[in-house]
């Protein structure tokens, strides 16, 4: 009989095998990055249809704003176009179309909203006449815009800046302020994100921040974050119907004469970490490959790609042990799909959280909610990938958890296997579950 190690290896290898051969695994390893690049293939393709014309119909009631908003329009898209701090912008070619107030307002607002329907107009936009004399009383007439738009396009974007802007220089005017100073005096000034300023603990150096990268502050830390999780999810949630399947078709009876029950569950989650290993170590490339392509290889996050190995190790060990353990205790893998909200509240939590760790990366509740163990790997990764990072001392404070804790899990799920795997009828209850883990022997 081979020693312990060769056994768990030769199962982690059969099981290893099995899994990067299954279509599942080789359907999801190309599925992922489809669906990503996808994602920013169908939003740049968005941008490029929305490049068409858009026609904004303006009713102006004061006779006198309607020139000066198109001209601040025009301005505030000028500006968007210029921004490319989220890469290149495409924007509509916006006209405009003075219309001029009729004494049937409403009927005169209906045939205008019948040409928004038919696409002749994509905004109506409707200026009152107290708009120049604005004041604190909530029964004023607001300005309104009419569209049958979701909000998200970039006319709907630009609309409140400019309209406001607009009616600011008319008002100038009208108080005597030199037409040729209006823009001057309007103009706004240039805001630029900054790092914060750092000391070296080690000589006291203190060194100035940085211009902050808006794609470096934010989506990367989000996609590679959003990569643990599908990777992680990916490499552990199979395990839960594929033991339920092995033990269905007693797979485990013939393989409990050449090794124990946990050499069998430890093979499995090797197994499991191995595959989640090959597709990420691939993604990882490919996505290092394409920054490189396109000269932004400066963004590549190097110095937490370290740690996203050492969580990702963590969390597939973890959640693969409780997939195979509970797996072990369901009759098949209809009765195992039932369970698998088991393994996605690890990841499911910090998703809700991702919002505020990324305003507050260093905040108490970012900073308390990383330290517990089955949210550390998403959050802790989170926090050390946005711009400013985190104390030294924490991702150690917190690895020291997830190893501990992944201990105490993998310990656990291989005491409801060893029960799991020779059990049948029908799936127990959580109560049952723990019986089994405190069952000495």
């Amino acid at each position: 009989m081979h020693p312990m190690p060769n056994r768990v290896l030769l199962i982690a290898k059969r099981d290893y095998l099995q899994i990067i051969h299954s279509k599942a695994y080789l359907v999801g390893l190309i599925l992922l990055p489809l669906l990503i690049g996808g994602g920013f293939l169908i939003v740049g393709q968005g941008s490029k249809g929305a490049a068409k014309e858009q026609r904004v119909a303006i009713i102006d009631h004061t006779g006198v704003v309607y020139s000066a908003v198109v001209q601040a329009f025009q301005e505030s898209a000028r500006r968007a176009m210029a921004d490319t701090s989220f890469g290149p912008r495409v924007l509509p070619r916006f006209v405009f179309e003075e219309v001029k107030p009729e004494a049937e307002a409403t009927s005169q607002l209906l045939a205008l909203s019948d040409r928004v329907r038919q696409g002749e107009l994509f905004l109506v936009l409707e200026i009152p006449s107290q708009a120049l004399r604005p004041t604190d009383d909530p029964k004023q007439e607001p300005v309104r815009y009419y569209s049958n738009s979701t909000g998200m396009d970039q006319a709907v974007f630009l609309l409140p800046d400019a309209v406001n802007a607009g009616l600011r220089s008319v008002r100038l005017a009208q108080l005597g302020v030199d037409e040729r100073r209006i823009p001057d005096a309007l103009r706004d000034v240039t805001l630029v994100s900054m790092n914060l300023v750092t000391k070296d603990p080690a000589t006291g150096t203190i060194a100035q921040g940085e211009k902050r990268n808006i794609v470096q502050a934010g989506a990367v830390p989000f996609f590679l974050v959003y990569l643990l999780i599908m990777v992680v999810l990916f490499g552990s949630a199979p395990q839960l119907g594929a033991v339920a399947e092995d033990k269905m078709q007693r797979v485990f009876e013939m393989l409990l004469g050449s090794a124990s029950s946990f050499e069998l569950m430890l093979g499995k989650v090797l197994a499991a970490l191995g595959a989640s290993l090959t597709s990420s170590t691939l993604y990882i490339i490919a996505g290092l490959a394409a920054l490189a392509g396109m000269a932004m290889f400066g963004l590549a996050p190097l110095n937490v790609l370290p740690w996203f190995f050492v969580y990702l190790i963590a969390d597939v060990a973890m959640l693969s042990a409780v997939g195979v353990a509970l797996g072990s205790a369901c009759g098949s893998p209809q009765d195992a799909q039932h369970l698998a909200f088991v393994l996605f509240i690890p990841t499911i939590i910090p998703l809700f959280l991702m919002t505020a760790v990324m305003q507050q990366p260093n905040g108490v509740l970012a900073a308390t909610m990383s330290f517990i163990p089955p949210f550390t790997p998403v959050l802790m990764l989170m926090r050390q990938a946005l711009p400013n990072g985190v104390p030294w001392w924490q991702p150690w404070v917190g690895l020291a958890g997830v190893i501990i804790w992944a201990i105490a899990v993998v310990w656990a799920a291989a005491r409801i296997f060893r029960v799991g795997i020779l059990s049948q009828g029908k799936v127990p209850k959580f109560s049952e579950l723990a019986q089994w883990v405190a069952r000495a022997g």
